[in-house]
């Protein structure tokens, strides 16, 4: 039984173990994406072991800036959350790491309005997918690519 309970603990440590902030690396960096009415970008930069800031802004077709959003994933007590700052919400909206696999990261927040869920799939180094989502099937994809400096 103890060692049915050590096999336990080490596989439940191993998975948590890799939603660590770290996991999130790939992530850092130039993004965009279009949609039909606008050009959605996303920036990461590592801050410390700790923390990551980011900017996400949306832009018409025309180049005029739509919408902004200051961005932040922080790692605090061995958990990763996700915060996002956005000028119609007096406090930034904070989203939980609830699962890391297969470099798809899955952040959870059951009470906020909209979105309830964020889902970033690395597909390779340069292509990004984030659904954002109710939870529930109601939401939206962007599919990202990574903008190279000079691009």
């Amino acid at each position: 039984m103890k060692l049915f309970l050590s096999l336990v603990s080490l596989v439940c440590y191993s998975v948590q173990a890799q939603c660590e902030l770290s996991s999130l690396e790939p992530l850092i960096g130039q993004w965009q994406a279009q949609t039909k009415k606008s050009v959605v970008s996303e920036s990461w930069h590592k801050v410390s072991d700790q923390s990551f800031e980011g900017l996400g802004n949306t832009h018409d077709l025309a180049g005029a800036l739509k919408d902004s959003e200051e961005l932040r994933l922080v790692q605090m007590r061995g958990k990763v959350f996700y915060l996002a700052k956005v000028k119609h919400n007096p406090l930034p909206v904070a989203f939980a790491l609830i699962s890391c696999q297969n470099n798809r990261f899955r952040f959870e927040n059951k009470n906020h309005d909209f979105p309830k869920q964020l889902d970033y799939q690395l597909l390779s180094a340069d292509f990004l997918q984030v659904d954002v989502s109710d939870g529930a099937g109601q939401g939206f994809r962007l599919n990202f690519n990574r903008h190279h400096r000079g691009n």
